[in-house]
């Protein structure tokens, strides 16, 4: 789910007009030492494990792992968790005092790349046992680590923009429909027979609305539901093939391993928190 919005790249754009000042790796912790704030400076909180909710202005929503929150300063940022929570707080500060279309973000933005984010994490929390010179990390940090999760941010809003760029008002309804149910168990024929058009007339349409078939877009939102699930929960495999809506731990274990190259047992070991 993305629920940022900028009208140019967020990596140009944080990088000329704003810079990293600030950071802090929190908990585990059972909540957050203060439940409402007006930051003076933009933040971004990186959640690792846990989940909480916020709301700023007139956005909210609820933040697991993968999330990323944005908050500009002078917004009032309320936050609640859900959970023992564990988190990156990432401090920025304006380099230019004319920021004229050039916002800093506010709201969540959901990333899909699990692994690639994980692995982002394990530098930022590793940073410490690297060097024992501060500037070095603040430099290793502001250089490099911190980039790479607005690059992962200005990805996923590529992404999100080709996904949603369709005319196709029913294709557009196929999405969220897909989007609600993929995880659950459905007939892609009755789908399509809902829409009044046959299978293969689904599967070309959604394939020109978003450049991915309908089947091959449901495995994408399975397996990552997959992924989270192996990360934050002790579920077998069996359970957690239940949940995503395959028959069988085998089933889904194989699907894992030919799209992302790990078995579901390798992926846990390695990538958990």
């Amino acid at each position: 789910m993305v629920g940022i919005d900028t009208a140019g790249g967020v990596t140009r754009m944080l990088a000329e007009h704003y810079q990293l000042t600030g950071y802090v790796y929190a908990g585990p912790q059972a909540a957050f030492r203060h439940t409402e704030q007006t930051l003076d400076h933009p933040t971004l909180i990186a959640i690792e494990a846990g989940e909480f909710e916020f709301e700023m202005g007139q956005t909210a929503g609820q933040a697991a792992l993968g999330d990323l929150v944005f908050c500009p300063a002078g917004v009032s940022f309320k936050r609640r968790a859900l959970s023992s929570i564990t988190f990156h707080h990432i401090h920025f500060e304006e380099i230019k005092r004319d920021l004229a279309g050039c916002p800093f973000p506010l709201g969540k933005i959901m990333i899909q790349d699990v692994i690639r984010l994980s692995s982002t994490y394990h530098y930022l929390r590793h940073l410490a046992h690297l060097t024992n010179n501060p500037d070095i990390r603040f430099r290793l940090m502001r250089q490099y680590v911190v980039p790479d999760l607005l690059l992962l941010t200005e990805l996923e809003l590529l992404q999100h923009k080709r996904r949603h760029k369709t005319n196709d008002l029913l294709m557009q309804q196929a999405f969220r429909y897909l989007q609600t149910h993929a995880c659950r168990p459905f007939s892609m024929k009755q789908l399509a027979a809902d829409l009044g058009m046959s299978p293969s007339q689904l599967t070309r349409r959604f394939q020109s609305a978003y450049g991915v078939g309908p089947a091959a877009y449901v495995t994408t939102l399975r397996l990552e539901e997959a992924k989270r699930l192996l990360l934050e929960t002790e579920d077998t495999l069996e359970a957690i093939a239940f949940q995503c809506g395959y028959e069988s731990g085998s089933y889904l274990c194989r699907i894992f391993t030919a799209k992302t190259g790990l078995n579901p047992s390798l992926f846990r070991q390695k990538y958990r928190i």
